[in-house]
């Protein structure tokens, strides 16, 4: 019995020129600009981060944190009630 580990594997060769490469597109979440991963900072493209900087942070329409907690509460014990 050999207490050897066993050898490496070689590193993966570099694929053959004129082989396509696989590159990673993503979406904006907002508008769904294409763009590549670095570019899409929190998933939002330099557009609709700049708009988000100046709009509301907390848009009409979204119920207020103690209405949340209130719906969540209600249940939570739906989910415990015989």
């Amino acid at each position: 019995m050999s207490k050897i580990p066993p050898q490496v594997p070689a590193a993966p060769e570099p694929p053959a020129s004129g082989t396509p490469v696989r590159r990673a597109m993503m979406e904006c979440t907002e508008c769904g600009a294409p763009g590549r991963p670095g570019a899409l900072t929190d998933g939002l493209c330099r557009t609709c981060r700049r708009s988000g900087r100046e709009a509301d942070p907390a848009p009409e329409g979204l119920p207020a944190e103690r209405d949340v907690r209130t719906y969540v509460a209600g249940l939570r014990d739906l989910l415990t009630a015989p």
